[in-house]
């Protein structure tokens, strides 16, 4: 496997062990003093991250997608820009016990930086930018404006 495909299979990992609740596993994906930041949150190493991330999602019932990303590897690291969505479940779906109705809850971007810790690729770092809430995009790694 590629370093590309091992990166794109944690970025793939990073949205399904959360979105399951495996929290467990989804810590481990980052370094031990890994950070993840959205809106004026800054969670600093795997403990805090997990402790945090437990409690925000603890009844949350909406589904992550992945998409559009971006990698560019520079020897033992890397960075990543990849798109998302947050779909969620519609009240009415839920009240009906039916399936299938969903709403798009959130849109946004992630800006990764990832390192080589062996043959696996973890995250050192990522920010989550959420569309509408005023945040700048840094744009594409490795490219200017």
């Amino acid at each position: 496997m590629s370093d590309e495909e091992r990166i794109r299979e944690v970025l793939s990992q990073f949205i399904q062990l959360r979105d399951d609740k495996r929290f467990d596993d989804w810590v481990d994906l980052f370094t031990e003093d890994g950070t993840f930041a959205y809106l004026s949150n800054t969670l600093v190493g795997r403990a805090a991250i997990k402790a945090h991330v437990e409690v925000l999602l603890q009844a949350d019932k909406g589904k992550h997608l992945c998409v559009n990303s971006i990698i560019r590897i520079h020897g033992d690291e890397a960075d990543a820009v990849s798109d998302f969505v947050k779909l969620e479940p519609d009240e009415a779906s839920i009240a009906a016990k039916a399936t299938g109705g969903v709403h798009v809850a959130a849109t946004g971007r992630y800006h990764d930086r990832l390192v080589r810790r062996g043959s696996a690729w973890k995250l050192a770092a990522r920010q989550v930018t959420i569309a509408g809430f005023g945040e700048p995009s840094p744009g594409v790694p490795g490219r200017s404006r």
